[in-house]
């Protein structure tokens, strides 16, 4: 049955996977992959669809693939300590209020999601996939969103004009 499926729906498993990934040898690979994951995870009945098992496998296997070749989520933690009065005046209330002020007038500014996005993960300690989730984003986007943010604040907070004495 292995040797038959194999004749049968090589070429266009591999044709397949090669307009998929725009390359005949990660096609290979990939569609040899898929026949040892049919051969090592052998159905105990008879397959009614051989061919959607196989191209199930190949999907299956191109998604990893894809995730592999993708960044990893943005770590947040990176960015934790990014929220800072760039100027050195600790002692002065008048720079703190002055950040504070710009910090939320930017705030007000950014679009509603980035807005959302920041201030759940900040304030609410909400993880990238609960704000994905409530924003209806994938956990990525969500990543992406509050690190826009962080970095439009931080610029602001940047270009703050504050005399320091």
């Amino acid at each position: 049955m292995f040797e038959s499926l194999y004749r049968q729906h090589h070429h266009e498993l591999e044709g397949f996977l090669s307009r998929q990934l725009d390359s005949r040898d990660q096609a290979a690979d990939l569609c040899h992959e898929v026949y040892l994951r049919l051969l090592n995870t052998a159905p105990d009945r008879a397959l009614d669809n051989p061919r959607a098992y196989l191209f199930r496998i190949a999907r299956n296997l191109l998604i990893d693939h894809r995730r592999r070749q993708t960044p990893d989520l943005i770590a947040i933690e990176v960015l934790e300590p990014v929220l800072i009065c760039p100027h050195a005046c600790p002692e002065s209330d008048a720079c703190q209020q002055q950040c504070v002020h710009q910090l939320t007038r930017t705030l007000g500014n950014l679009p509603d999601r980035l807005r959302r996005a920041l201030i759940w993960h900040r304030l609410e300690g909400m993880t990238q996939r609960e704000i994905g989730e409530r924003l209806g984003v994938s956990e990525r986007m969500a990543g992406r969103y509050i690190a826009q943010a962080v970095t439009r604040c931080q610029a602001e907070l940047d270009g703050l004009d504050i005399a320091v004495t």
